[in-house]
C-alpha cells in the first residue's frame, strides 16, 4: 500500500479528491463510493469545486452510499444521508437514478442490503472507494471482528462508534445500529483510497500501516487490495 503525507488537511483533501477525478475521466460512468463523515468534507468541496470549472463530468457517473446509522434519515443532522447530500449530491447536476444510499429509516433492513447489494451486482465492482479510518480501525460500519464474507448487512456497532458519535449529532443519541458495505464488497473495489487527518487518528493509521492484516484492525485489511493508496497529512502520519 503507497502512503502519501500531505501538508495539511486541505492538500490532503485536494489529493484524494484528484484520484476520484482521475477515475471518473478514465471511466465516466464509473460507480464510485465516497464515505460520509468529516474526514472527506474537503473531498466534497474540492470535488464540487472541479465539476463548477469543468474539470470533471459527473453526468455519467454512478454514486453509491457507504453506510448508515440505522434509524436516521436526511432529517437527521449528522446522518450519513445528511453530510454526503447537504455537502456534495446538493451540489451536483445529477439524476436520481446515478445515487444509490442505504435508507436508515427502513423498516425491513434485511431487504435494504439485498436492494444495495443488486444495485452493486448491476453497476459494479466499485471503480474507486474513499474511506476514513475509524478510531478502532473500522471502515464503513465493519467494526473490529467482521466477517470477511459480508457484502452489505446490518452490524452492532461497537461501544467507541457509539461514543464518537456524539460529534455528528450534537448532542447524545442512542445509535446502537448501522447498516454497511461489507468488506467482501469494499475489499472488491478497483481502487481504495483510505484517508485520515489529525493527530487524533496518529495512532490508528500506525496500527494500520504496522500491524499485518487482521479484522480485529479492519482497517489493515486495505493493504490486500493491490491498489490501495494511503492518503494521511502530517499530523495523521505523526507515529510512523
Amino acid at each position: 500500500m503507497k502512503t502519501s503525507i500531505s501538508s495539511g488537511y486541505a492538500e490532503l483533501s485536494k489529493a484524494v479528491a484528484q484520484n476520484v477525478i482521475d477515475c471518473v475521466k478514465a471511466k465516466p460512468d464509473a460507480l464510485i463510493c465516497i464515505a460520509g463523515g468529516d474526514t472527506p468534507l474537503g473531498v466534497f468541496a474540492a470535488l464540487v469545486e472541479a465539476q463548477n470549472q469543468g474539470r470533471v463530468d459527473f453526468s455519467r457517473t454512478q454514486f453509491l452510499g457507504l453506510d448508515e446509522w440505522l434509524g436516521l434519515g436526511l432529517a437527521d443532522k449528522g446522518s450519513c444521508r445528511e453530510m454526503v447530500w447537504h455537502h456534495f449530491f446538493d451540489k451536483l447536476t445529477l439524476r436520481e437514478e446515478q445515487i444509490c444510499f442505504f435508507d436508515g429509516l427502513t423498516h425491513d433492513p434485511q431487504a435494504e442490503c439485498k436492494r444495495v447489494d443488486g444495485y452493486i451486482e448491476k453497476h459494479g465492482p466499485i471503480d474507486c472507494i474513499v474511506l476514513g479510518i475509524g478510531m478502532n480501525g473500522h471502515i464503513g460500519f465493519n467494526e473490529p471482528g467482521a466477517s470477511l464474507e459480508n457484502t452489505c448487512h446490518v452490524i452492532d456497532l461497537d461501544p467507541v462508534t457509539q461514543t464518537v458519535s456524539v460529534k455528528y449529532f450534537g448532542t447524545p443519541r442512542e445509535v446502537k445500529q448501522g447498516i454497511s458495505l461489507g468488506l467482501k464488497t469494499i475489499l472488491a473495489s478497483k481502487k481504495i483510497v483510505l484517508m485520515a487527518s489529525g493527530e487524533k487518528k496518529a495512532a490508528i493509521v500506525a496500527q494500520t500501516v504496522n500491524h499485518p492484516t487482521s479484522v480485529e484492525i479492519p482497517s489493515t485489511l486495505v493493504k490486500t487490495v493491490p491498489q490501495a493508496n494511503l492518503f494521511v497529512d502530517k499530523a495523521a502520519a505523526s507515529a510512523l
